[in-house]
C-alpha cells in the first residue's frame, strides 16, 4: 500500500510537471508582457510621487515671502560662517582679477581701511559714482565691504540693547555686562584687524570671498 501511494505521488507530480512544460509559446509571452506592464506602471508610479514631492517643495517654496527667503539664507551662511572660522578660515576663492588695474585696486582697499574711521561712507561713495559701474572690481569690493561693516554695526547694535535688557536683572545681570564692557576692546580689536585684513588681499588685486558673507550676498544678487 505504502508503495502504491508513493507512485500515485510521483505520477501526480509528473503530471504538473509536464502541464508546465506543456504550457504554449503564447501563454509564456503573454505573461512576459505583463510582467513588464507591471513593472512599467509600477515605476510610473514612483516618477508620479517623486514629482509630487518635488512640486509640494516648490509651492513651499514660492509661499515663503521675501523676508523669510533673506532669513533662511541668513541662517544658513551664518552656519557656514561658524563653520569656517572653526577652521582658521577667513578667506575663500581668492583669485587674482586681471582687468584690475591700479586705480581698482586702490579704491578697493578705501573701501575697507575707511570703515575704521568713518563706516559705511566710502562704500556707499563708490556704488553712488558713475565711474564704477563700469569698474566690477570696485563694487565687488564696495558691496562687500559695505555689508561686513554693516554686519559689525548690526551685532553690535543686539549685543548694546541685549546687554542694557540684561543688565537689569541684580547680579547676574551686571556681571554679563562687566563681562560685555571687558570684551568689547577686543571684538573691536577683532573688527580693525578684519577690515585691515580683507583690504590689504584687495590691494593685491584679488577677488575673495569672506565665509557665510559672500555666498548670502550672491544669494540675494547683490554681487
Amino acid at each position: 500500500m505504502e508503495s502504491d501511494n508513493g507512485r500515485e505521488t510521483v505520477d501526480s507530480r509528473d503530471e504538473v510537471l509536464s502541464e508546465g512544460l506543456a504550457q504554449p509559446p503564447e501563454q509564456a509571452t503573454e505573461q512576459k508582457i505583463e510582467k513588464e506592464v507591471e513593472k512599467e506602471a509600477e515605476k510610473e508610479a514612483e516618477k508620479e510621487v517623486a514629482m509630487d514631492v518635488e512640486n509640494v517643495n516648490d509651492w513651499a517654496d514660492d509661499s515663503a515671502s521675501p523676508t523669510e527667503r533673506v532669513a533662511s539664507s541668513a541662517r544658513e551662511q551664518a552656519s557656514a560662517a561658524a563653520d569656517a572660522l572653526r577652521r582658521g578660515e577667513f578667506m575663500r576663492d581668492a583669485a587674482v582679477d586681471p582687468e584690475a588695474n591700479s586705480d581698482d585696486r586702490l579704491i578697493a582697499l578705501l573701501c575697507y581701511v575707511t570703515q575704521m574711521v568713518i563706516p559705511l561712507v566710502m562704500p556707499v561713495l563708490v556704488l553712488m559714482s558713475e565711474s564704477s559701474k563700469k569698474r566690477p572690481f570696485q563694487r565687488f569690493h564696495a558691496v562687500q565691504s559695505l555689508a561686513l561693516v554693516s554686519l559689525f554695526v548690526l551685532v553690535s547694535l543686539l549685543v548694546t540693547i541685549g546687554t542694557a535688557i540684561i543688565s537689569v536683572i541684580p547680579v547676574v545681570g551686571w556681571l554679563i555686562g562687566l563681562t560685555v564692557l571687558c570684551l568689547s576692546p577686543i571684538a573691536v580689536l577683532m573688527g580693525y584687524f578684519a577690515v585691515g585684513y580683507y583690504g590689504f588681499q584687495s590691494y593685491q588685486g584679488k577677488r575673495f570671498g569672506i565665509p557665510g558673507l559672500t555666498s548670502f550676498l550672491r544669494d540675494q544678487g547683490w554681487i
